[in-house]
């Protein structure tokens, strides 16, 4: 079930920055960034917070109004109609460059062994990462680099990343004008090819009975975590992936 949050503070809303922000819940992340916009008396935030995929989004907040719409780390995907709400802009912290649109975009980065990764601020349209592109920030993919570490390292540069556009708009006095510079900005970023699903991910880690080992360490690099490993599916039956602390810790 969904969470929802809307702390009144103590004087006048009517010339306050109203903002729609989606979180997840259990996220420190996610909390820091709620926390911050919270206690800045210039917005009236309103906070949903997703636990699950495939939650639906409350109907009391099918009805908002305001200027601006957060999404970090959300699980919700925002229909048109809400989207639409926002004044000003709706933006998605999207945890992959534009060149990993969709679920898994860490998983395939290192499945791809690329070089460097990033973190992506664009406008939301009625497709999944596929609006136009406000900012782009790259950073070095490690070569002992695991998922977590990655997850990690992303996941705070994507706080990061949040918090600045948040406040570079709040402090401007013309939020649109702002964010039409931005876009222009990053006009030679662009969203490469279709966002992919959690079906692909699910794809990747089910191995092949007569897998290599080389393809085998590729896969476990980009997608073990204990709560989902990689599996393989025999006779009807599944077996999962489990390392023990001194393979994980290699």
């Amino acid at each position: 079930m969904s969470l929802i949050e809307n702390k009144k503070k103590e004087h006048t809303t009517s010339n306050k920055i109203k903002i729609l922000l989606f979180i997840r819940d259990n996220c420190n992340f996610s909390a820091d960034i709620y926390k911050k916009l919270n206690d800045n008396i210039s917005i009236e935030v309103t906070c949903v917070k997703s636990k699950m995929r495939g939650e639906t989004i409350p109907n009391k907040i099918q009805s908002w109004n305001g200027d601006y719409i957060f999404c970090f780390r959300s699980l919700f995907i925002l229909p048109v109609s809400l989207i639409r709400r926002a004044k000003i802009a709706a933006i998605n912290f999207h945890p992959g460059p534009p060149e990993y649109p969709g679920s898994g975009c860490i998983n395939f980065a290192l499945y791809d062994q690329v070089d460097s990764y990033g973190v992506t601020a664009h406008l939301m349209n009625e497709k999944v990462d596929n609006g136009e592109i406000l900012e782009v920030r790259r950073f070095k993919i490690k070569k002992d680099d695991s998922l977590l570490s990655l997850l990690k390292r992303t996941h705070n540069k994507l706080g990061t990343m949040c918090l600045d556009l948040i406040n570079k708009l709040i402090n401007n006095g013309n939020g649109k004008s702002l964010i039409a510079e931005m876009v222009k900005d990053f006009s030679v970023e662009a969203w490469n090819g279709k966002a992919r699903k959690m079906r692909d991910l699910e794809d990747l880690q089910t191995l092949d009975i007569n897998i290599k080992k080389s393809e085998l360490d590729r896969i476990i690099r980009a997608t073990y975590i204990d709560e989902f490993p990689p599996r393989i599916e025999l006779y009807g039956y599944n077996f999962y992936l489990n390392l023990g602390k001194q393979n994980k810790d290699r």
